[in-house]
């Protein structure tokens, strides 16, 4: 093979690197292979018999805004129990437990209570989240499955993007199709630091609901890692915001329990 041959042949190969390369944006993380990516993604969950998490929170909507002591014990894929607590002299406001198919509540203040399926909470408090979603929220874990094919990757400026849409579509139409229908809009940001989900987001447009949930510097506590904040908002005609701000998170804590008694002089919520 003579020089100019081996020339050729050079330049074909760089050329061809170049164009395949793909140029990644100021500030982003480091190129990684999907597959890769997942794996991370899968070993960073946070995995748990029991999750004890003591912190405050903050309720607001359209109308009002409460500010809390909070306190949420979590038996893993059966019950999430929350004991809610006035902020300043520590006196126990509600108390209560979700399960898979059902949940129970009791307002201690007015002595009332609202036993029922969990869609009739989901419609009191304005939040349409089943007992998965909540699970996966209060664990700092994934909210969708990212290893669906759906999901492609994108590079944004300090994380990874998981998105099953086209984020950047700059006016072209090209495969603009496969949209067409869709009815959710999924997109998960990731610590490339933690590979825990920095920020999750779900756009509805055809019925208006919309909703993120954003993990703010995300540690390692104990034998999970896990944010210092947790910042949720949903939209659905208003908006709904709950900021958990985390204390103190214990796994596996010997002896937890999960006490809830509504006591016979209470009355049912109508």
């Amino acid at each position: 093979m003579n020089k100019s041959l081996y020339i050729l042949l050079f330049s074909a190969l760089f050329f061809s690197a170049c164009k395949s390369s793909k140029k990644l944006p100021e500030g982003a993380p480091a190129a990684i292979k999907p597959k890769q990516l997942q794996e991370q993604i899968a070993n960073a969950e946070n995995q748990f018999n029991t999750l004890h998490i003591v912190g405050t929170g903050n309720y607001s909507n359209d109308k009002d805004a409460q500010s809390f002591r909070l306190e949420i014990r979590i038996l893993h894929d059966s019950l999430i129990w929350v004991d809610i607590a006035d902020p300043l002299i520590g006196i126990k406001v509600a108390r209560a437990i979700v399960y898979k198919d059902s949940v129970a509540f009791m307002n201690r203040l007015e002595k009332e209570y609202f036993t029922g399926n969990i869609g009739a909470l989901q419609q009191r408090f304005k939040l349409d989240f089943g007992f998965e979603t909540l699970q996966a929220i209060l664990s700092a874990n994934t909210l969708f499955n990212l290893d669906n094919k759906e999901f492609e990757l994108f590079y944004k400026p300090g994380a990874y993007l998981l998105s099953d849409f086209n984020p950047d579509p700059r006016g072209e139409q090209e495969g603009m199709e496969k949209y067409f229908g869709k009815d959710k809009f999924r997109q998960a940001y990731i610590d490339p630091a933690t590979y825990k989900p920095a920020m999750q987001v779900q756009k509805e447009p055809t019925s208006g609901k919309s909703y993120s949930v954003e993990n703010k510097d995300i540690k390692a506590m104990g034998s999970v890692r896990y944010p210092e904040t947790i910042a949720l908002s949903y939209t659905q005609n208003e908006t709904t915001k709950v900021r958990i701000d985390v204390r103190k998170v214990d796994v596996d804590e010997s002896g937890l329990n999960f006490p809830f008694n509504i006591p016979s002089s209470y009355a049912k919520m109508r």
